[in-house]
């Protein structure tokens, strides 16, 4: 009922709703509109053919995803199509996986579901929250991996295997059977996409422009060329009755990363869009529009996506409401329609040469120019993210990568909140408040130490605060908790005080206080049982406090 009620509201307010919407926002949102498809269609078509579904499932995926996601999405500005992260996944699960289209579309089934489930459960924020070396270290590897494939469809070959050594296991074979017009064109439409920069940039997107310029070359000049050849006007849905049970198992991990990586691009450029548009995403509404456009697609055999290219132009040419996603649509739906015969003439060279750019682009220079300055740790999770992902697995290094970043993250919070815990003995004097003792008593007495905790106690530093502090409250005979500073425990923290208050009241109960409780921390401790053994009078505002109630107690023993 949920689902049902938030695509509800989606498609009431998919309608451009201001008042004052009016010719001039219609038009901004079809010049946005059709700027997106100019440079979306070269991506849609170069995707499908990395992703092993064709050019075809490229140009139907778009349609069949904008068509749902422009009008139940939930960020202005979106443009929505192939996406070159789910590509990648999917070629491979065509190339491991799959034995038919319709395993194939069951992955994009899935991680569709997957997006919904995410949407439902109100997590499409938490999407931004993968590591930077990560992604930085997933992103380059797909740069890669794009660069040494196409460069094999750049010598007249097809890719060969899904890394990078079944790519370069190829290329002895493909350099012995060079075809000099694919890499001519290859290299003219490369050199064409370094040229058209600055004030040209403006009048064209370089890929649109390489694609036009590249298959007019091909034509007329290298018709040898492999091209991407007929495109159906019509297409058919697989039978999905035929996927076993088996295969959703064995299959599911990808589709979860899928469906993860699909919803952190998403979740980026909609932050990125927002500071364009003014407005604000709606990320768990995106994760289900998305859901549902990768469910058709997935439906209908074709290739699933998420954001693609086009959204930063659609949204600089103006284009805000829904109208400009389903232009798009309508633009894509033109081509399939009315120019299919010309795009079946576009050489697999000119896509060639889009993909080597984009891998190009791909590669955190960044990152990897800083390389000498970054914390090892980051270093670590990008380099062994990037290596799994080329020589190794997806999966694995989409898993390993996350574990090692959790952990090294982990270290750093560590050190971050024990370097503001404090554990010092209390001289006798101060806590009694004696400014001229007698000569009998000594001056350098300490029997009670106080415990200041960081701000926050976690997971990440709770054991080692307790190996630091347990010998300190071993040698006292009274403790102070000092917990005016924390506004946050979890759960394993409170445990881990919780040990600490045993070691504490091993005496007496009386011979622990806490001071400074803030509620919410109160809360935690007393849900998890950690304040059971302390009297409620030990529990105090401050330190003050702590310091009236321990007098009487060091007095007797004095």
């Amino acid at each position: 009922m949920r689902a049902l009620a938030m695509i509800r509201r989606s498609v009431i307010t998919a309608i451009p709703q201001r008042i004052n919407y009016g010719l001039a926002d219609f038009r901004d949102d079809v010049l946005g509109g059709l700027t997106a498809a100019a440079v979306a269609l070269p991506v849609a078509l170069s995707y499908g053919v990395i992703s092993g579904l064709g050019p075809t499932a490229g140009l139907y995926g778009a349609v069949a995803l904008g068509l749902f996601a422009a009008t139940l999405g939930g960020t202005r500005a979106m443009i929505y199509g192939p996406n070159l992260l789910v590509a990648i996944l999917m070629s491979v699960v065509v190339a491991e996986y799959a034995t038919s289209i319709a395993e194939a579309a069951t992955a994009g089934i899935l991680a569709g579901l997957i997006q919904i489930g995410i949407g439902l459960l109100r997590l499409g924020r938490y999407a931004a929250y993968i590591p930077y070396s990560l992604m930085s270290g997933f992103l380059t590897a797909v740069g890669i991996l794009l660069i040494v494939k196409e460069g094999l469809v750049a010598l007249g070959d097809s890719p060969a295997g899904r890394n990078v050594v079944g790519a370069i296991r190829a290329y002895p074979a493909a350099l012995g059977e060079l075809k000099l017009d694919a890499l001519a064109l290859t290299v003219l439409c490369l050199a064409l996409g370094m040229v058209w920069r600055g004030r040209l940039q403006r009048l064209s997107p370089p890929a649109f422009v390489m694609l036009i310029a590249g298959t007019l070359v091909g034509v007329i000049w290298f018709r040898e060329t492999s091209v991407i050849g007929e495109i159906p006007l019509s297409i058919h849905p697989p039978d999905l009755s035929v996927v076993s049970l088996d295969f959703f198992a064995r299959v599911l991990p990808i589709a979860f990363i899928m469906a993860l990586l699909a919803s952190v691009d998403t979740v980026i450029v909609a932050m990125a869009l927002d500071s364009i548009t003014g407005s604000k995403n709606q990320p768990n509404r995106e994760m289900i529009a998305q859901g549902i456009g990768n469910i058709a697609a997935g439906s209908i055999g074709v290739l699933a996506g998420s954001s693609t290219q086009g959204c930063f132009n659609n949204a600089h040419s103006g284009g805000r409401s829904p109208v400009a996603g389903l232009t798009v649509v309508v633009a894509f739906l033109a081509v399939i329609l009315f120019l299919a015969p010309v795009a079946a003439q576009i050489p697999l060279a000119v896509l060639a040469a889009i993909l080597i750019r984009t891998g190009w682009s791909l590669i955190e220079w960044r990152f990897i120019l800083r390389i000498h300055r970054i914390p090892k740790s980051y270093v670590f999770v990008m380099l062994i993210t990037c290596g799994l992902i080329l020589f190794v697995d997806f999966v694995i290094a989409i898993t390993v990568g996350l574990v090692v970043a959790g952990l090294t993250s982990a270290r750093r919070l560590e050190n971050l909140e024990v370097s503001s815990l404090l554990s010092v003995p209390l001289l006798d004097l101060v806590v009694l408040d004696e400014a001229d003792p007698r000569k009998d008593v000594d001056i350098f007495a300490a029997s009670t130490g106080l415990v200041v905790f960081p701000d926050r106690v976690t997971v990440a530093s709770a054991p080692e605060i307790s190996r630091i502090v347990r010998p300190d409250i071993r040698e006292h005979q009274i403790t102070v908790f000092d917990m005016s500073r924390t506004v946050y425990v979890d759960d394993s923290a409170a445990f881990i005080i919780g040990d600490l208050i045993k070691i504490a009241t091993a005496r007496s109960p009386r011979t622990l206080v806490i001071a400074g409780l803030t509620d919410s921390v109160a809360n935690t401790l007393n849900t998890m049982g950690t304040l059971d053994r302390v009297p409620e009078k030990h529990v105090v505002a401050n330190v003050e406090e702590a310091k009236r109630i321990i007098r009487p107690m060091l007095r007797a023993t004095r």
